[in-house]
Order: structure tokens, then C-alpha cells, then sequence
């Protein structure tokens, strides 16, 4: 079990995070999911931080006075249907992140490849309306002979271990809009591991269809 924890931490970063992640259907076909963890931290500089997949924490955990920096890796998820398997229903996706640590205390949260782990926090020093964390994607993914998969194909679920009610919950890409995930109170670090999967419904030709989707966290 993990014990609710509250400190401070030297990084300081005022303007909204933004990660993105890459998903890719081929026919052989791809896609991506979350079980939750939020705790309150210490106020302070008003900042935000926002980890999707890959991350960087300097000097160790946050919780031990880690200082997240920027990364700009864009993991991917995927999955391959064979022709055989083509409209039968939902596919696993797996990704090609590695992060199965938290960056907040290093607790084992998410199982690789199976989850993509998405966390960060909003810190400010006094009062002010919850932070934001929001994902956009296209409306289809694509292949390169421009045949389409619509986004809404593609979804997640909850999963990240010893914690027993989602901080992101379960959910389906709309595709073509930014859909809200989640309202993060001030002060406080979030975290979750996403397990994707591709509804695989329809009939689509052979090749990969690809698309991106982003995640931004943004405070008033």
C-alpha cells in the first residue's frame, strides 16, 4: 500500500504542459488506458508539471527533492490485428514507454508494455480555480493511402497498482475535439496508467493507420 505523502519540491515552471502520444492501427492494426493516485503537496511557486510515458525527474524521485525537466520522446502504442482477425472485437494495445515507476516516490504503478503512465502536478501558493488536463486528437487515423480509422475506435481503461478508484477515468478518444480527462485541485500530484485498445468493429484494408493524440495541462 502507499501512504499519502506531502512535500515540497525546487521546480518551478509557470506556463500549461503539453505531451503527446503516437497511435497506430495497422491491419495488421494499434491503439491505448487508468487506475488511480493523487496526493497534496506543499505550496508554492505556481507551476505545473505534466508526465505522459517518458519523463525526466534530475536527482532522484520528486518526493526526495527530484527536479522534473522537459522530454520530448513521443511514445507510441500499438497493436496488430491479422487479416483473420479483422471485426472480431476489442484488441489490446501495448506501448513503447518504459516507465512502470512513479516519479513521485518510485512505487511500481504501471505494468509495461500494457500501460502508459500519465501523471504530474498543479502547484500554486495561494488560492485559485482547479487546473485542467485535457487530450486532442484527429478525428481518424490514417494510413499513407489515405484510407481512415475513426479516433473513437480507440480507447483506455484504469489500472495502476494498489489504488482502488481512478484519478483518470475510464474512457473513449471523441476524436476531432479536446475532450477533459480530469480537474486537478490546487496543490495537489496526480497519476494514473492507461491501458489502451482498438474496438476493432469494421472491415478496413491492409496497411497502418496512425494518428497522435495530445495531452495538455493548463491552470488559470
Amino acid at each position: 500500500m502507499r501512504a499519502p505523502l506531502a512535500f515540497a519540491s525546487p521546480f518551478h515552471r509557470g506556463t500549461p504542459g503539453a505531451r503527446s502520444g503516437f497511435i497506430a492501427i495497422g491491419s495488421a492494426l494499434l491503439c491505448a488506458g487508468a487506475q488511480a493516485f493523487s496526493v497534496s503537496i506543499t505550496p508554492g511557486t505556481r507551476s505545473l508539471f505534466l508526465q505522459v510515458g517518458s519523463g525526466t525527474m534530475t536527482g532522484g524521485t520528486f518526493d526526495s527533492g527530484g527536479i522534473p525537466g522537459n522530454n520530448a520522446t513521443i511514445n507510441r502504442v500499438s497493436a496488430t490485428v491479422p487479416a483473420a482477425s479483422l471485426g472480431t472485437g476489442p484488441v489490446a494495445m501495448t506501448t513503447d514507454s518504459t516507465v512502470a515507476a512513479s516519479p513521485l516516490d518510485g512505487f511500481a504503478f504501471c505494468t509495461i508494455p500494457a500501460q502508459v503512465y500519465v501523471g504530474g502536478f498543479y502547484r500554486t501558493p495561494g488560492t485559485g480555480a482547479n487546473a485542467t488536463l485535457t487530450a486532442t486528437t484527429p478525428a481518424s487515423l490514417t494510413s499513407i493511402s489515405g484510407s481512415t480509422i475513426p479516433f473513437s475506435t480507440v480507447s483506455w481503461v484504469s489500472a495502476g497498482a494498489s489504488d482502488s478508484a481512478p484519478t483518470i477515468s475510464n474512457g473513449t478518444f471523441v476524436g476531432g475535439a479536446p475532450q477533459t480527462l480530469l480537474s486537478i485541485a490546487r496543490n495537489t500530484w496526480f497519476e494514473s496508467c492507461l491501458q489502451f485498445s482498438y474496438a476493432n468493429t469494421q472491415l478496413v484494408g491492409s496497411g497502418t493507420f496512425t494518428g497522435r493524440a495530445t495531452y495538455t495541462l493548463t491552470a488559470p
